[in-house]
């Protein structure tokens, strides 16, 4: 597991605080949002993907699989709360 902060647009970020809140009921989730969002675009494109592509989709999933969300510098979003 790997922890990291991000820092997001405003819009993304309530983009992925209200899928979190719909699918699962809190904001305990954002991160399994997050994962599910890159884990979707790294594989999009299937085989037509290139080499160098696809590594870089596997690090990146490796190094996205717990994230700590910040919103924009508005100061840290937790993810335990919600």
């Amino acid at each position: 597991m790997v922890k990291t902060t991000i820092n997001l647009d405003d819009e993304i970020y309530a983009d992925i605080v209200k899928e979190s809140i719909e699918k699962y009921g809190s904001t305990r989730n954002m991160s399994r949002i997050v994962n599910q969002r890159l884990r979707k675009k790294t594989t999009e494109g299937g085989k037509e993907e290139s080499e160098s592509s696809s590594r870089s989709g596997k690090t990146l999933h490796h190094w996205m699989q717990t994230v700590r969300l910040e919103r924009g510098g508005k100061g840290a979003a937790n993810e335990n709360h919600g």
